[in-house]
């Protein structure tokens, strides 16, 4: 087993037939038209579907489970310098998740701030949680400051001044 050369093809098939089936499923679950054809809204998302699901199982069949698994276990036995890099990596990408999830609902600076702060607490430490809030406020506030009023381009406001 210590000659398989390892890739993430066959974890990353999975990874592609969970997402067309899942992005399927929801673009099958999307509303009808009221009139013409019903398939019609329906069609691009269930083809994207479709392609990620062949490309998955392209992906499994080409590059084959156990390289996958090798692979997985060189990950458990790096570094620690570089499992802390992809710790950070993985936080900030719950960050980003969370971001979104935000934005609409408590505007734009509120959700940028946190955004920026959480972020720069993540890449710059703990220990610069002062000079990270004051970054994040101005940058938030001064862009939303910059396109409300001088670009006329609106940005979703505070929740409490609608």
């Amino acid at each position: 087993m210590s000659n398989i050369k390892s890739n993430w093809d066959g974890l990353t098939g999975l990874f592609s037939i969970t997402f067309g089936l899942a992005y399927g499923g929801y673009a099958y679950s999307l509303p009808q038209p009221m009139f013409g054809n019903p398939l019609e809204a329906i069609f691009l998302p269930l083809a994207v579907s479709g392609i990620a699901i062949f490309i998955g199982v392209l992906l499994i069949i080409t590059g084959g489970v156990t390289p996958s698994i090798v692979a997985i276990k060189a990950l458990l036995n790096e570094s620690s310098q570089r499992k802390e890099d992809r710790r950070k990596i993985a936080i900030t990408c719950l960050i980003c998740f969370f971001y979104a999830m935000l934005f609409e609902h408590v505007g734009y600076v509120i959700s940028t701030s946190l955004f920026m702060f959480s972020t720069l607490t993540v890449t710059c430490g703990k220990s610069f949680w002062k000079k990270s809030a004051l970054i994040s406020i101005i940058f938030a506030v001064g862009i939303f400051i910059t396109f409300n009023e001088l670009l006329s381009v609106n940005l979703p406001p505070f929740p409490f001044f609608n």
